[in-house]
């Protein structure tokens, strides 16, 4: 069953920071943490969508 995504929000911040603290450069394996629970967000946000079309 195909998924078609009609919806696709992307917000950023860009401009110069000056002043306060800024965060460390990120290491490897927090990299790879990161990555894992975005995967996870998005697989249940899918996942979810799918249950609610089903239910229709």
């Amino acid at each position: 069953m195909p998924i078609e995504i009609k919806e696709l929000q992307i917000k950023a911040a860009v401009g110069n920071h000056t002043g306060g603290p800024t965060a460390p450069n990120p290491n490897r394996s927090d990299l790879g943490q990161m990555k894992q629970e975005i995967i996870k967000e998005v697989t249940e946000e899918v996942l979810r969508m799918i249950q609610l079309k089903l239910e229709r």
